[in-house]
């Protein structure tokens, strides 16, 4: 039933395809086969990597993750689509932010280090900066 409403989701253009992507990979979780199966129905230059599951697989699910309440996808998701609109006519922003959030990732950065870049990325946009403090461990 969770797949097909992601499916669902993506044919009423709800979310887009990284969207998808990320809901399947967490839907999939610990199935290594499934969630590199599942680049069979994906677009040129949006294949999940191996390394990609690999690192999913170390990491524990993100509820247990956190010690304040739990935010939902679809905040996260909405958030994400709020700053791609917001910053429609300069996607070197929106591409920035994404860029910032996979070194966090990857362990490439603290989450000190994001929250500064963040910071300075939306400098005049105050309300996205408070709204990105919700989604801070």
């Amino acid at each position: 039933d969770a797949f097909l409403e992601i499916m669902k989701e993506f044919k009423a253009q709800r979310i887009d395809t990284a969207g998808v992507i990320a809901r399947v990979k967490e839907l999939f979780r610990g199935h290594k086969e499934l969630v590199l199966g599942f680049n069979t129905f994906l677009p040129k230059g949006y294949e999940i990597q191996l390394a990609d599951v690999a690192d999913m697989d170390d990491e524990p699910p993100p509820n247990q993750m956190m010690n304040k309440q739990p935010v939902e996808f679809d905040q996260a998701i909405n958030y994400v689509n709020k700053i791609k609109t917001r910053f429609a006519s300069d996607e070197r922003v929106y591409k920035a932010f994404l860029e910032i959030l996979n070194m966090y990732r990857k362990g490439q950065k603290t989450i000190t280090n994001v929250y500064d870049e963040v910071a300075v990325l939306f400098r005049a946009h105050a309300d996205l900066l408070t709204e990105f403090t919700y989604f801070l461990p």
